[in-house]
Formats: C-alpha cells, sequence, structure tokens
C-alpha cells in the first residue's frame, strides 16, 4: 500500500521535476511512511511514497524491469503474483525482486493491456514503457484504491493517489459548486466527480494509456468464467487477502461478515491473529458480541477507545478525505487503533452489498413487489395522502413525506431509489438550505444525475445494487476506508470485493 503521483508529458515548462515531485510526494507522506523517491526522464515523471508490506527491502518504487525498459509506481497489493510468477518464471521471464510490482511489469510485457485481467488484488499504477514512449493509468475493477487524474492544456497527463498530489503540483484549485450540490444530496460524489475543478477519477476497470498528449481508454476485461460455490470462493478470497510478509490482522464487529473472515482467517494465518474493535454501532452490545466471538474463534480481541472527536481532529480527517463525510470518524478511529499493533488488516466492507444485508434493501424489494402488481393505484392514492398529510409538519422532508412520495414513483425506480437515500433537491429546499453563493450557480438536478447513472435492468432490486456497487461503495465506504487507513500508514484488505467471489 502506497501514494503514486506524477505526469506524462512535458509539462509546457511549468513543471521542475526536481522541485514538482519531490513536492508531490510530500503531500502522500501518510500514504508511505516507509520512504519515498522519485525518477523522471524525457516524458515520464514518477513519484513513489512506500508502506512496506511485500519484499521489504527489493520492492521500492519507482521500480524499473531488468533490461530498464519499464518503469512502475504501484499502490495495492496483487494476491495472485506469486502464481502469475511462476507461470513468467516457466516463459523464460528474469525477476531482480520478490515484490508483487514487478509481476506486473513482466505480466504486461508478455500479455499487454488485457493481460490485467488475471490480476487479482486492489491496484491503482502509472507505468512507463520507454520503447514505446507510452504511459498507462491502470486501475483495478471493483475501485478498492483510488487514482485521481488531471489532463492539462498542453495534452499533459497528471495522476495522483490523492487529488492533493496533483493540487501540489500545480499549486491551484477551485471549488466545483456542481459537485458540492451533488454531495449535499448523495452524502459522497456519483460518479467520478471531485471537489476540485479540473480534477476527476480514473474509473474503476479502466486502463488509460498516455502517449504524444492522446489518450486511449480500454477497460479490464472480465475474469475467466468459474463454475466455483461460494464456499470455496469465500476461503480462497480470505487465503489470498492473507499474502504478506509482515502480521495481517483483522476488524471485528458484532456481525456475521466480519465474524466469517476471522473464523477463515485464524485456520489460514501463518501466526495467531489479532482482531480489533470499536465499541460503535447500532448495536449497544457491539463490542461484547465481537468479544464474544473472538473467544468462540480462540482468537485475541482488542477493544479500542469511541470517544467523541475533537474539532482539529475532524479538521485532520477532512485534510485526508478531501471532502466532508459524515460517516468517516468512526473508520478513522478503528485504522489508529489498529495501526499501534499491526500494518495489514482484513475488513468485512462489501458483504452487506454482495448479499443484500440493509435494510434499504429489503425496502426497496418490498417496494418493487407493491408496485408491480394490481396495488400500484391505491399505493399513488395513499401516497398522496401520507405526503400531504406530512408535508403539514414543521419538519421538512421528513420520512414520512418521502415514504408518501416513494409510493407515488409508479415504476420510476431511480426517482424511488433517491428518495429512499434521501435525495432532497428541490427549489423550495435549495433556498431553505443554501446562501446565495450556491444559489447564483447553475446547479445539476441531483434526480437526474441519478438517473443518468442508473443501470439499465428489469429488475429493480438488481439496478439498485449495482448502482450501489458502482457508486456508493467506490465513492464512499472505499473512499473513506481508504483514506482514514492511509492516514495513519495502515493498509486495509476487503475479502469480500475479490473480484472472483
Amino acid at each position: 500500500m502506497c501514494g503514486i503521483a506524477g505526469w506524462f508529458g512535458d509539462g509546457s515548462g511549468t513543471l521542475d521535476a526536481e522541485t514538482v515531485l519531490p513536492a508531490m510526494a510530500r503531500s502522500l507522506a501518510h500514504r508511505g511512511p516507509d520512504g519515498s523517491a522519485w525518477w523522471h526522464e524525457g516524458q515520464a515523471h514518477l513519484a513513489h511514497t512506500r508502506l512496506a508490506v511485500i519484499d521489504l527491502e527489493g520492492g521500492r518504487q519507482p521500480l524499473f524491469s531488468h533490461d530498464r525498459r519499464f518503469a512502475i509506481v504501484f499502490n495495492g497489493e496483487i494476491y495472485n503474483y506469486r502464481a502469475l510468477r511462476e507461470k513468467l518464471r516457466q516463459r523464460g521471464s528474469r525477476f531482480l525482486t520478490a515484490s508483487d510490482t514487478e509481476v506486473v511489469i513482466e505480466w504486461y510485457r508478455v500479455h499487454g493491456t488485457q493481460g490485467f485481467r488475471h490480476l487479482r488484488g486492489m491496484y491503482a499504477f502509472a507505468l512507463w514503457d520507454s520503447q514505446e514512449r507510452c504511459g498507462v493509468l491502470v486501475r483495478d475493477p471493483v475501485g478498492i484504491k483510488p487514482l485521481f487524474i488531471s489532463t492539462q492544456s498542453d495534452g499533459t497527463l497528471m495522476f495522483g493517489s490523492e487529488a492533493k498530489a496533483i493540487v501540489a503540483a500545480t499549486g491551484q484549485s477551485s471549488l466545483d459548486a456542481q459537485a458540492l450540490h451533488l454531495l449535499m444530496n448523495f452524502r459522497y460524489l456519483p460518479g467520478q466527480h471531485t471537489l476540485f475543478r479540473g480534477i476527476e477519477q480514473l474509473v474503476p476497470g479502466q486502463i488509460l494509456t498516455w502517449k504524444s498528449g492522446r489518450l486511449r481508454k480500454e477497460n479490464i476485461g472480465p475474469p475467466d468464467e468459474r463454475n466455483l460455490e461460494l464456499a470455496p470462493l469465500l476461503e480462497q478470497s480470505v487465503e489470498r487477502h492473507l499474502v504478506s510478509d509482515v502480521e495481517v490482522g483483522a476488524y471485528l464487529s458484532g456481525g456475521v461478515d466480519s465474524a466469517l473472515l476471522c473464523a477463515l482467517a485464524a485456520t489460514r494465518a501463518d501466526r495467531p491473529l489479532r482482531s480489533f474493535t470499536l465499541p460503535i454501532g447500532d448495536d449497544p452490545a457491539e463490542a461484547d458480541n465481537a468479544a464474544r466471538t473472538a473467544r468462540e474463534l480462540g482468537i485475541e480481541n482488542l477493544r479500542g477507545d469511541a470517544s467523541a472527536p475533537r474539532p482539529d481532529e475532524l479538521m485532520h480527517l477532512v485534510q485526508h478525505l478531501e471532502v466532508p463525510k459524515a460517516n468517516a470518524w468512526q473508520s478513522f478511529r478503528l485504522a489508529t487503533f489498529a495501526r499501534r499493533s499491526v500494518k495489514v488488516t482484513l475488513s468485512g466492507l462489501g458483504a452487506d452489498e454482495l448479499f443484500y444485508g440493509y435494510n434499504a434493501h429489503a425496502i426497496f424489494f418490498g417496494l418493487q413487489k407493491l408496485l408491480g402488481g394490481s396495488a400500484r393505484i391505491p399505493a399513488n392514492i395513499a401516497g398522496r395522502l401520507i405526503s400531504a398529510t406530512a408535508r403539514g409538519s414543521t419538519v421538512p422532508w421528513s420520512e414520512a413525506e418521502r415514504a408518501g412520495l416513494m409510493l407515488q414513483t409508479g415504476g420510476n425506480w431511480s426517482r424511488a431509489y433517491g428518495l429512499l437515500r434521501n435525495l432532497w433537491d428541490a427549489p423550495s429546499l435549495r433556498q431553505w438550505i443554501y446562501g446565495p453563493r450556491m444559489l447564483d450557480q447553475q446547479l445539476p438536478d441531483a434526480f437526474d444525475t441519478l438517473n443518468g447513472l442508473w443501470p439499465e435492468r428489469a429488475e429493480p432490486l438488481e439496478a439498485f445494487a449495482e448502482f450501489e456497487w458502482q457508486n456508493k461503495m467506490v465513492n464512499d465506504l472505499l473512499w473513506h476506508e481508504d483514506r482514514a487507513s492511509m492516514a495513519v500508514g495502515l493498509e486495509v484488505r476487503v475479502p469480500y470485493l475479490d473480484l472472483d467471489l
């Protein structure tokens, strides 16, 4: 786990590599407390900060191929790198290190960009091919690891693990008011938005190739089809996520998802598993339940402190997040606590999305059955009565009002979803919430934005899950998990988001 930054291009002479690359690296120092380095040659400019987890001595970056044709800066982990390495050895490939990063270089040499579909892990990386004079940016298909980009007027392509690395290079940043409006509705940034005008995210699973100022986009292909059942896939995923040259711990809540991961990891780890818990959660007995689970599994459970944040701590967190997020504090506190003991930990993030485990799934499924049958007209009438009654209360946009509006959607599933997830965009509410600066802006309609991103699926609940997988998962849950953990130099691994699983 690391931080990467740099650019492909000349930078119109405004970017002095000897000054700017160190500045970009410093902006990401928290992501890589074990060292930093940078390199530039011609149109390639690469910077890296390292959290050493695999090949502690030989994995320093930027890393070069044995013939110096390729250079790479890499963030993440490739869990199946040993199997890929053996296949490459059988073909005659040479290696100078035991690093998973060098495997990525050689795999690209042999298979090209479409070979990336065989990588299993979480990653974002920048690779330079000195023979073809082209740069390649890649982000894993699930979007576990972030990668931000900005295309300059002269064709220079800038990139960084966090937007602040690009800001450090250009010295310029301005607020995107349209993105801020979407944030106020979704409570995260859907699609590829950031709060910085001119900076966006690389799409999960996208390969962006730069050559002479021109860009070519392609997507990582789907994995090979497999006929495995759930249990073997989950066991395989946990085994993969334990690959490390340092100790791997685990987050443990009072729920089934993290308990299952700990049960599988405890029997497969090469040392006793340590788990980490905060006394926070929907269940008041969350921490006690986690402790009981740990006793049942015969693993150590460490309980941290869940005290309320101080204002300076919130400012520090927002600086790392680069976007205000109401639900990130718990992740930050848990990561800070775990980092005192380990460098790497497993998380149960993604299980509720994978198995439809939220109350919102059940509500939406019930609405789907209600509006999909003969009850649609009575539901519409009932919805009008509920909404009219609720609007007479002193609380604007109450749950009752939204429930009534959901019953009136009549199969407009993106709007029903938006109401369920508390999108509020309406002229009256804008006047109530915003001041002159925002009201003077040309702001998008949040429901139109949602509709434009809504998957074209016949089954509404599947569309719900797919939308959240592509947007809420990437830009809410994974976003704050990455930033909260990397703020303290901790690598968090998410076995439920394994590509095969």
